[in-house]
């Protein structure tokens, strides 16, 4: 028994020693392999035995990080890098006669295929440098893996800004190659996000990869979505309490004499924002202006339209009592009144003011004060509307 167990020991001694010898490689001797497999080969010549053939370059994009998406410029930047295989049919070996299933070389030993960016923010680019390095298989296929910052043209839309959207591609097609000598596959239907680092300002939402025959052009598209927080903080909301701050002129007293300098300085407050926005949207009103820049220009309409009615208003309430009230003035207080306590008024109040009507005695006090009362309520109505078809339109 002990015999039998001994000699189980030696023959898996043997064993073992025959593997390290066969799989074994010494510095020369791969030096050697790798001279004879790479020497004499022509870089400019498909790897192909048959010159008619077609070389299938498979592809996919790994993106590992957004650095800026400039929206004013319309210049998307990322960095990542490609994964590009193909079948070198001049570079098989057996592996079982020395153990080697592969090794990496410089890409410049080599034919490899030129791709450049189809859409390019400045200037024609290719994709790969010459210090990148291939890795290739026992059976002949070589991957080639470059990577670089790559800054492409989108044309952004900011009809929802800052709740946008937007869908920018990043094109690869074959530099100097026809449709008869190599055919470029996407190996996913994605944009690969192994390695990707989140960006703070965009979120990636989604991508695919789609092929277009005639040119052999891949189209990587990501979708990417701003994070709105900032903008609503800094922008909006700020804003909004300007325009609020505005209907609240109406309650200034007339005698205090700061109304029109309180709606002017509104006025110009608004006036900044708009610049601001104004600033950090590109200049196009394709497919459509950004919906807060039309907020904004509403608002400021809206605050041209206080700064005169303030005027108006106070020019009613001091004019000299010595002046009759035109019938027309008289008329317009009666029918807010009459308006305004069918709607909240007692009933009391309805018939004393259907009753005396016109027969009531009417100061130009009261037709200011009257003024200031219909502009704020009619006032208050529109920014209400604007701001919630602003909502709206940016919710859809």
């Amino acid at each position: 028994m002990k015999m039998q167990n001994g000699g189980c020991v030696v023959i898996l001694i043997y064993l073992v020693s025959l593997f390290k010898e066969s799989y074994s490689i010494s510095y020369r001797n791969f030096d050697t392999f790798f001279k004879n497999i790479t020497g004499g080969k022509n870089i400019n010549l498909r790897p192909v035995l048959d010159h008619k053939s077609k070389v299938n370059i498979n592809m996919s994009f790994h993106l590992i990080y957004i650095q800026e998406f400039n929206e004013v410029e319309g210049k998307l930047s990322l960095t990542g890098y490609f994964n590009i295989s193909w079948v070198d049919q001049t570079l098989s070996w057996n592996s079982t006669e020395n153990g080697i299933e592969q090794f990496t070389f410089q890409e410049h030993i080599i034919w490899k295929p030129s791709f450049i960016i189809g859409n390019p923010y400045d200037g024609v680019n290719l994709i790969y440098k010459d210090e990148n390095v291939m890795r290739v298989q026992s059976n002949g296929v070589v991957t080639w893996t470059p990577g670089d910052n790559y800054e492409v043209f989108c044309n952004a839309d900011v009809s929802r800004y800052p709740f946008d959207t937007q869908i920018c591609k990043l094109e690869i097609l074959p530099w100097g190659y026809t449709n008869e000598e190599i055919v470029v596959v996407p190996i996913y239907d994605y944009v690969v996000q192994l390695w990707f680092n989140p960006q703070k300002t965009w979120e990636f939402i989604d991508s695919s990869v789609t092929k277009r025959e005639d040119i052999q052009l891949l189209e990587f598209a990501m979708k990417l979505k701003r994070y709105p927080m900032f903008f609503v903080l800094n922008l909006i909301l700020p804003i909004c309490v300007m325009i609020i701050l505005n209907i609240f002129v109406f309650l200034l007293p007339p005698e205090s004499g700061e109304r029109v300098g309180y709606a002017v300085t509104v006025l110009l407050a608004i006036t900044v924002f708009l610049t601001i926005s104004s600033d950090n949207l590109p200049a196009t009103s394709s497919p459509r202006i950004s919906s807060i820049s039309l907020l904004l220009f509403a608002d400021v309409c809206i605050s041209a339209f206080i700064v005169i009615m303030v005027i108006v208003s106070s020019r009613y309430y001091h004019r000299e009592d010595k002046y009759p009230v035109t019938k027309f003035m008289r008329g317009f207080v009666n029918v807010s009144r009459i308006v305004r306590c069918k709607m909240c008024c007692c009933r009391r109040k309805k018939e004393k003011y259907s009753e005396k009507g016109n027969k009531e005695e009417i100061k130009w006090t009261e037709v200011g004060k009257e003024i200031d009362i219909v502009c704020g309520i009619c006032i208050t109505a529109a920014i209400c509307i604007i701001n919630a078809l602003y909502i709206i339109d940016v919710a859809v």
